[in-house]
């Protein structure tokens, strides 16, 4: 079973709740494992691009209107230190995010805003460049595409955590946790392969077999395709594998929607109060209806939707 991890950032980060969810080897009965650290908190507000943007260390700031129906509006950060990401398959993901979160609610996602970044730095460094240089309509989230801090998205897939903003700033999304004042951010690793087999953390495969490591645990595994890489044979059929960038646009709403739970890492699927809440038996766990609902217990879908208040 996975256990709870806890990332301790260096002294200078703080104010920031942060939530990890990484998902790479699941066991039998899963607990995803979050992370709980401390970043600095931003007082920017800001204004997204419809035109793809870098941010250099000064960057005029465009203006763009927010959508023109009830959306959750993100704007996507592409760290260009570890990952290459265009606008158009950042697009294509975000499309097929919000698949994954319209059977659980009216609202979808919509991507008013496209940059790169290419100064490096923390999560939260990237977050705040990004809104500081924007000064007009904020989104209510973020999306980087990156390894994230310390390389935990490119070992788990990905985490979500939410950014205070100063000023006038209202998300029209009201998290129970963190009030009216946050933006949410999901770090995602956009090439993330959920169940590699024969990779060896590599990105390309070293072999026919699974490597130590590798499918829960079980080395010597022969290799099958799926999702268009090597997983592992006992991922076949998951939901995960079903496309390459399912587990990648998964990770986006579970990122997102983390900060909408008011429990932290027990608002996963798999964590005992989800069970207990839900109705479910003790020790039940279903992997596909996990997938399904992006790695999270259904009551969270409830709050996010509850906690739209324009």
């Amino acid at each position: 079973m996975m256990h709870n991890l806890h990332l301790f950032l260096p002294a200078c980060a703080l104010a920031l709740s942060l939530i990890a969810c990484g998902r790479s080897q699941i066991p039998a009965a899963p607990t995803q494992p979050s992370l709980f650290a401390s970043q600095p908190a931003s007082t920017a507000v800001l204004a997204t691009l419809q035109s793809e943007t870098s941010l250099p260390a000064t960057a005029a700031a465009e203006t763009l209107q927010p959508p023109n129906k009830p959306e959750f509006a993100v704007s996507v950060i592409v760290d260009t230190s570890t990952q290459k990401v265009t606008r158009e398959q950042a697009q294509a993901l975000i499309n097929e995010a919000s698949t994954y979160l319209k059977p659980f609610s009216p609202y979808g996602l919509v991507m008013v805003d496209y940059a790169e970044d290419a100064n490096g730095g923390s999560m939260s460094d990237i977050a705040t460049r990004y809104l500081a240089l924007r000064s007009a309509f904020p989104p209510n989230g973020l999306i980087i595409f990156s390894n994230g801090d310390g390389g935990q998205a490119k070992a788990n897939g990905g985490y979500g955590f939410s950014v205070p903003e100063g000023g006038s700033f209202k998300n029209q999304f009201v998290s129970p946790a963190a009030g009216d004042s946050h933006v949410y951010v999901s770090v995602v690793d956009y090439g993330y392969k959920y169940m590699a087999c024969g990779y060896g953390g590599s990105d390309t495969p070293q072999g026919t077999l699974s490597l130590p490591g590798e499918c829960r645990g079980q080395a010597g595994l022969s290799c099958v395709s799926g999702g268009g890489y090597s997983i592992c044979p006992n991922a076949a059929g998951n939901l995960y594998t079903s496309t390459p960038t399912h587990e990648a646009a998964s990770m986006v709403i579970h990122g997102l929607l983390h900060n909408f739970g008011p429990n932290g890492d027990q608002d996963d699927y798999s964590a005992p109060e989800c069970s207990a809440r839900m109705g479910y038996p003790a020790g039940y766990f279903d992997l596909q209806e996990s997938e399904y609902y992006n790695g999270l217990c259904p009551y969270v879908y409830e709050e996010f939707t509850k906690g739209y208040r324009p």
